[in-house]
């Protein structure tokens, strides 16, 4: 016969452990953003992350990896502890990088998660504010008179702009040349500096120079026109079929536990539904967008597969 001591202390236990599993998460989760602060992957990924812990309490400390176009931090987030306590937010880059450097990754995209797509942010082709590029036709008929004669920046050869620049030029049916910079910092001052004649950017960087006088706006990538910036035609408005967008999103390290990815799919769903947040996105030039897990890991495979064919049909090489 059981005592009725044991009875008593399988009891206890069992109700310490299943507050304890009910507690998740009982640590702050860790988000590591693969860019440097500032960046849309790193304001986005704070704005959502506030919002949680203002809904449930819990904490959560975001950690830039920048470095390496983003490969430093994608490594940090995949090799780490699959406990449900590191997430790592994911953009367009993600996609890119195996077309870039195929099996010389450390990393591949099944050592990641999908958990949801958060948000997505078009483009936007920008010229200084006193160019005779003053339009999207005026631009591709000084490109088209002028071959590899118009200068783009970018944030690093085989970056997120300049792949998205030369899917734009195939898409226009003309060739400019890249100005590599560290970081699309150093690209938006190039351009204010009339060092380079253009940037595709995304438009929470650009849309602040456009607003304040600096740029000129010549087209959005989306497919129809932002709600932050209604009077910035799209680009197929214009007559170049190109359609292209940022985005971002949490993934999670494969063989994280089922109720850290329950939880943060719920907990990261009702932020997005709270309004101020909602127009905060809407004021960056962003629209929420939830695909949660499959529907945003066949968006991951589709868009890899789209960026993979754009490498190689330009020939991008990067060491």
């Amino acid at each position: 016969m059981i005592s009725h001591a044991r009875v008593a202390f399988a009891t206890i236990a069992l109700l310490i452990f299943g507050s304890a599993h009910a507690q998740y998460p009982e640590k702050p989760i860790r988000i590591v953003v693969p860019f440097v602060p500032g960046g849309v992957s790193d304001v986005v990924a704070r704005m959502v992350a506030l919002k949680i812990t203002e809904q449930t309490g819990k904490a959560f400390l975001v950690e830039n990896r920048g470095g390496a176009g983003g490969r430093i931090g994608y490594e940090a987030g995949a090799k780490a502890t699959p406990d449900g306590y590191t997430i790592t937010a994911t953009d367009a880059t993600y996609t890119m990088l195996p077309g870039l450097f195929g099996n010389k990754l450390p990393w591949e995209h099944s050592d990641l998660t999908p958990i949801l797509l958060i948000a997505q942010m078009p483009f936007v082709i920008v010229s200084k504010s006193d160019s005779k590029n003053k339009t999207l036709p005026d631009l591709i008929s000084q490109a088209k008179a002028n071959p590899q004669k118009i200068n783009y920046g970018s944030s690093g050869n085989g970056g997120v702009n300049h792949l998205v620049t030369e899917l734009f030029s195939r898409s226009a049916g003309i060739a400019m040349q890249q100005i590599p910079y560290k970081g699309m910092g150093d690209a938006v001052a190039g351009l204010l500096g009339d060092q380079v004649d253009v940037l595709v950017t995304a438009i929470p960087t650009g849309l602040p120079h456009v607003r304040g006088g600096k740029m000129t706006a010549l087209a959005v990538t989306s497919a129809k026109r932002s709600t932050a910036a209604p009077q910035i035609p799209t680009a197929s408005e214009q007559g170049v079929p190109f359609v292209s967008n940022n985005w971002v999103g949490f993934t999670v390290p494969r063989g994280a536990p089922r109720e850290a990815y329950e939880w943060l799919t719920k907990s990261v769903t009702a932020a997005m539904a709270a309004p101020d947040l909602i127009a905060r996105i809407h004021a960056m030039g962003a629209e929420p967008n939830l695909l949660v897990g499959d529907e945003y890991g066949k968006m991951i495979q589709s868009e890899t597969a789209r960026w993979t064919e754009v490498i190689r049909a330009a020939g991008i090489k990067v060491e």
